[in-house]
């Protein structure tokens, strides 16, 4: 993995190993805002990426890398707060139980460690109540969106801008977790807010981008990631060396649930569904766009296949993983174990709500750019009527759609497409 966390200028999520890179274009294919192009037989990114790593899935050399924060280093724990992705709880086996994993943690010298599930089962309840005052409110839109994929986020407002609105105004437990960590020490110890470090352990290089760029809310309280595989052999060793009995794990199982699809919602007394993988979370966005799931409360989206549990930093196969968070939850219940009136209370204090400025994410165009916007759709199709239209890719654009707003933009020149110039003889 690369580091992102220095660089200047515009950000790219992923990265390409020329060295690697046979210039195949199934990278360019999956990806869903056609941000990548092979130009000279090598791969390259040239719009917006939203950190999905269908790319890196797909790319059979492993040319496509994703980017962390690579300058972070154990050695450093001492100086951080550590909060960790209900995920984690899977990927060690049946013999491994939640406060195993956090203790090990604790051994590894981590200042102080929290568990983000027990915070999940907070924001589980908080989300049932923010789902049925909203019902209240007419012309509420809905379904309302999970805010907790920042793939999700990031597509909704690069690709569907419209459905902003519809996202979840709460926070997420991994910000709600990073923002007490730094508040309760601050003030138990006076230390300054910024000299207050908290670390996330993540399933995926997502979390990390909404770190730097975060759009759900207009700061993020976390200030490092790691994967899931980086700490683990680690992280391994120490659970097998502890020898405290402590408890530091406080969750039931709708807490530990939240790691896999349909963890979010369970539980939830009303009208909602789970979606997993990048292909199902657009045609349900394309439904939302049209209306069509109005009668639907609440939708947990996540990209990845099987959830969290799929993302590309985890170790353990992910449906082995399932069926061990499965297990648990059938180990620590169903019922939830946080105290109602206390999460009523947060709820009505705005504890559990995100910061959020969504005007500077979704402006309207002024009348010019519209103007300008339906002179390039014009040119746009007429370029598309003379092209053979075989979808091929070999012009080093995804489709002849994207071709043609290329050769429009001047990215790419009419000659690029082979098919045509056979076909004519120019």
């Amino acid at each position: 993995m690369s580091d992102v966390s220095s660089r200047t200028g515009p950000v790219h999520y992923v990265e390409v190993d020329d060295a690697l890179c046979t210039g195949c274009v199934l990278c360019m294919k999956v990806c869903p805002t056609k941000a990548i192009r092979v130009k000279a037989g090598k791969a390259r990114l040239e719009g917006v990426c939203i950190d999905c790593v269908e790319c890196v899935r797909a790319c059979p050399e492993g040319a496509m890398k994703a980017l962390t924060h690579e300058d972070f280093t154990l050695e450093e724990s001492s100086n951080f707060t550590v909060s960790a992705s209900t995920v984690i709880y899977s990927q060690f086996g049946e013999n491994v139980l939640p406060n195993d994993i956090l203790l090990g943690l604790k051994r590894m010298g981590f200042k102080y460690v929290h568990d983000q599930s027990y915070t999940s089962e907070m924001f589980s309840f908080a989300l049932g109540l923010h789902l049925r005052e909203s019902r209240k409110i007419p012309d509420s839109p809905f379904p309302l969106i999970s805010p907790v994929c920042p793939v999700v986020v990031r597509l909704i407002v690069h690709r569907f801008p419209s459905l902003f609105k519809n996202i979840l105004p709460l926070a997420t437990p991994r910000e709600i977790v990073a923002r007490e960590a730094k508040r309760r020490l601050r003030e138990k110890y006076g230390t300054p807010s910024e000299e207050i470090q908290v670390l996330h352990v993540t399933p995926c290089p997502s979390k990390m981008i909404s770190i730097i760029e975060p759009l759900s809310q207009t700061r993020s309280y976390l200030d490092r990631t790691i994967g899931i595989n980086r700490i683990y052999e680690p992280l391994n060793r120490s659970i097998q060396e502890v020898d405290e009995d402590r408890v530091l794990h406080y969750s039931s199982g709708v807490g530990l649930g939240w790691g896999m699809p349909g963890g979010e919602i369970a539980g939830l007394e009303m009208n909602c569904l789970a979606i997993s993988g990048l292909q199902e979370t657009i045609l349900y966005l394309e439904k939302i766009e049209m209306g069509l799931l109005q009668d639907i409360d609440y939708l947990e989206l996540r990209t990845c296949p099987e959830g969290c549990l799929g993302g590309p930093f985890t170790v353990a196969d992910k449906y082995l993983a399932k069926n061990h968070l499965q297990k648990l939850i059938q180990i620590f219940g169903t019922k939830t174990r946080v105290k109602y009136d206390y999460i009523i209370k947060l709820y009505k204090k705005g504890w559990f709500f995100a910061d959020r400025k969504p005007d500077r994410l979704v402006k309207k165009p002024s009348q010019r750019q519209i103007n300008q916007r339906i002179g390039r759709l014009n040119r746009v199709d007429q370029i598309l009527k003379t092209l053979p239209r075989m979808e091929c890719g070999i012009c080093g654009s995804p489709d002849c759609r994207t071709f043609a707003e290329d050769v429009v933009d001047g990215k790419a020149r009419m000659e690029d497409c082979l098919l045509l110039h056979e076909r004519t003889g120019k």
